[in-house]
C-alpha cells in the first residue's frame, strides 16, 4: 500500500492526488484539498489561457459554490457566485446574466410576438448570474489551486496511466513518473482512464441526439433591437438567450451586455438534432449562414456578425461510460458522460458532485482507506445526474418542436430549479448557523430521487415524470401535442405546491408579459417567501424551517453592500 504523503521532507514526484485537467472541475477540486494540506499534482497537456465553453451560470451553480466556498474556507469560489463579486474580482470581461429567454421560430417565418418565455433571475438576495469569460475565469481558478498549494504543470502530455487498489501513478512525455494515492480525470470527452479502462458504452445509452456549431462573434445584435416585448422588465441582452425551433436550438451568451464591460464577445452555439439535420461536409460558417436564411428573425440579429475564432464543429455531443469510479480513482462528470448544454446543468451538476466527492475523499485520505464502498455513491450519482438530465433535454427537443408542448413542458424546469434552490439554501443556513458538517452532508445522505433537480420531494419527482410521459407519447405519434400540452398545464395547476410557483413575476410568457413588473424583485421575492411561511403546503414548508426573512436580507447586506463598501463606490444595478 502507498503511504501516506506529509507536507515536510516529501517526495517530490510523490502526491496523495494526482487531478487529470485543469477546468473548472481539475482547480476547484485541487484548491479543496490542498486547502486541507494534501499534496495535489494537476497535469495538464495544454495551457491557461484557453477557450472553452460552458459559459453561463445559474442559481443552483452559484449556490452549490457558495456552499463549497464556506465550507472549506476558499473565497475564490465564493467570488464566482454572483455577477458582481466575479465582474469585481474574477474579470471585467464578464458578462451579465439576469434571465433566461426562450424564443421560439418557425422555418421561413417571422417570429411570432407571443411565442416565447422568459425567466427571470431574482436582484435579491445575491443579484444577477454571471456570463463567464472562461479564459479568464479558469485562469483566476488555476491561480487559486496554486495558492493554495497544488504543483501544477502544463504543457505536460501524459503516456502512461496506472490505477490499482494499491496506488496510482503517470509517466508524462518527458519521461517524470508520479505517483499518488488517488487520482481524479477530468478529462472530459478524452478522459484517458475512459480510454484505459474501456468505460464508453457503446451505443451511448442517452435518449437526446444532438451535434453542436460554436465560436465567438462581434457584431451580434441584441436580440430586443429586432423583438420587444411591452413590460419586459429585463432584456433579451441581459440574459443568455435560446432561440429554439424544430430539431434544435441556438444559444447566444453576450459578454457585452453591460456599461462595465470590457469584452466585446458573443458566445454563439448552435445545437441540432443529426437525425433532422444530419451533418455534411460543408464548413460550419456556411451551414450557419444555411440556417440563418431559413430562420429571418434569427438571421436578422446575425446580419452583422463575425466570428473571432474558427468554428467548432462537433459530431454527437452525447457520451456515456458504464462506470466512474473505481479502484483509487474517479471521472469527474464530464469525463464520464455528457447531455447537452440546454438550461446549463454541466456546471451545477459538477459541483454538486464536487461536494459529494471532496467530502468523502478526504476522510479516505486521512483514513488511508479507499475502499470502493466509500466512493459507490459518487457512481449512482453522477449517472443519476446524467439520465435525469438526459430526460429532460429529450423531451425538451420533442418540444421544440410545438410551442404549446415547450411552454407547458419548460415549467417543469422552473419549479424544479426554485425547488432546488430552496433545499440548497436550507442547507447552507443551518450550517451557517451550526457550523456542523453534517447540515451539509444531508445533501448528500442517499436523497431518494437522486438526479432530480428536487432530490427529495416525491411530489415533483411524481409531477416531472407525469409530464414526461406526455411527452413522449407526442414523440411516439400517440398524442398530439395540443392535447400533451394541455394535460401538462392541467398536472400543473392540480398540484397546490407548483401552480404557485407562476405567481410571483418570476416566469412570464407571451401571453401574460405584465407578470415581469418589479424592478429590484423585491416585490416578487416578499410574495414568495410570504407563500413559503402562510399558505405554503408541507412539501415546501419543510425547507423552511429557519427564518427566509432575516436570511435573505442578510446575504443582500453581505453581498452588495459589502462590496460597496470594500470598493468605495456603491453596486448599484447596473444602468441599461
Amino acid at each position: 500500500m502507498t503511504q501516506k504523503s506529509s507536507a515536510n521532507g516529501h517526495d517530490s514526484h510523490h502526491f496523495d492526488v494526482i487531478i487529470l485537467g485543469s477546468g473548472m472541475s481539475g482547480t476547484q477540486m485541487g484548491a479543496i484539498l490542498a486547502k486541507q494540506q494534501f499534496r495535489v499534482l494537476i497535469i495538464e497537456e495544454s495551457s491557461h489561457p484557453r477557450f472553452t465553453i460552458g459559459e453561463s451560470s445559474i442559481p443552483e451553480t452559484s449556490l452549490m459554490n457558495r456552499i463549497i466556498a464556506d465550507r472549506y474556507g476558499i473565497p475564490e469560489l465564493d467570488h464566482i457566485t454572483s455577477f458582481y463579486s466575479t465582474q469585481r474580482y474574477v474579470a471585467s470581461s464578464t458578462g451579465i446574466k439576469r434571465n433566461f429567454g426562450f424564443v421560439f421560430h418557425k422555418p421561413g417565418q417571422e417570429h411570432d410576438p407571443k411565442e416565447f418565455t422568459q425567466c427571470v433571475i431574482p436582484e435579491l438576495p445575491w443579484g444577477p448570474e454571471s456570463h463567464y469569460y472562461r479564459q479568464d475565469v479558469d485562469a483566476y481558478l488555476l491561480q487559486a489551486a496554486i495558492k493554495y498549494g497544488c504543483t501544477v504543470r502544463q504543457k505536460t502530455s501524459v503516456t502512461e496511466y496506472h490505477a490499482d487498489k494499491d496506488g496510482v501513478a503517470v509517466t508524462t512525455a518527458q519521461g517524470e513518473r508520479f505517483t499518488g494515492r488517488y487520482m481524479i480525470d477530468c478529462g472530459g470527452p478524452r478522459a484517458p482512464l475512459a480510454t484505459k479502462f474501456n468505460l464508453r458504452e457503446e451505443p451511448c445509452r442517452f435518449k437526446t441526439h444532438s451535434r453542436s456549431l460554436y465560436t465567438h462573434m462581434l457584431g451580434v445584435k441584441p436580440f430586443d433591437d429586432i423583438f420587444k416585448v411591452k413590460g419586459q422588465r429585463w432584456r433579451w441582452h441581459e440574459g443568455t438567450l435560446h432561440h429554439m425551433f424544430e430539431g434544435g436550438w441556438l444559444w447566444v451568451i453576450p459578454f457585452n451586455n453591460h456599461p462595465r464591460s470590457t469584452n466585446n464577445l458573443v458566445s454563439v452555439g448552435l445545437q441540432l438534432d443529426p437525425r433532422v439535420y444530419p451533418k455534411t461536409d460543408i464548413s460550419a460558417q456556411q451551414e450557419f449562414d444555411e440556417f440563418l436564411a431559413r430562420f429571418p428573425s434569427i438571421g436578422a440579429q446575425f446580419r452583422d456578425a463575425v466570428p473571432v475564432r474558427d468554428w467548432v464543429k462537433t459530431d454527437r455531443l452525447q457520451f456515456s461510460s458504464t462506470a466512474c469510479v473505481g479502484d483509487r480513482y474517479c471521472l469527474m462528470l464530464h469525463a464520464n458522460g455528457f447531455i447537452d448544454p440546454l438550461f446549463s446543468r454541466g456546471l451545477e451538476n459538477t459541483a454538486v458532485t464536487i461536494h459529494a466527492l471532496a467530502a468523502r475523499l478526504i476522510k479516505a485520505l486521512r483514513d488511508d482507506d479507499f475502499s470502493p464502498e466509500r466512493f459507490e455513491y459518487i457512481e449512482r450519482l453522477q449517472q443519476k445526474l446524467l439520465d435525469h438530465n438526459d430526460d429532460f433535454v429529450s423531451c425538451c427537443y420533442t418540444a421544440f418542436a410545438d410551442f404549446r408542448l415547450w411552454d407547458a413542458f419548460h415549467r417543469l424546469w422552473a419549479v424544479g430549479t426554485i425547488l432546488g434552490q430552496f433545499r440548497l439554501v436550507q442547507a447552507h443556513a443551518r450550517f451557517r448557523a451550526s457550523r456542523d458538517e453534517g447540515d451539509l452532508d444531508h445533501l448528500d445522505n442517499n436523497p431518494p430521487y437522486l438526479g432530480y433537480l428536487c432530490a427529495d420531494m416525491e411530489e415533483y419527482y411524481q409531477l416531472f415524470n407525469d409530464a414526461k410521459a406526455e411527452v413522449e407519447a407526442v414523440s411516439a405519434g400517440r398524442k398530439p401535442a395540443g392535447e400533451a400540452a394541455a394535460r401538462i398545464h392541467a398536472l400543473i395547476d392540480e398540484r397546490d405546491f407548483a401552480k404557485p410557483m407562476f405567481g410571483f413575476g418570476y416566469c412570464i410568457t407571451g401571453d401574460k408579459p405584465q407578470l415581469n413588473n418589479s424592478k429590484y424583485s423585491l416585490v416578487p421575492a416578499m410574495k414568495l417567501m410570504h407563500w413559503t411561511q402562510t399558505s405554503a403546503p408541507p412539501a415546501v414548508k419543510k425547507y423552511f424551517d429557519y427564518n427566509p426573512m432575516f436570511a435573505l436580507l442578510k446575504a443582500y447586506i453581505t453581498t452588495r453592500i459589502g462590496l460597496a463598501l470594500r470598493n468605495g463606490r456603491p453596486t448599484t444595478t447596473e444602468k441599461r
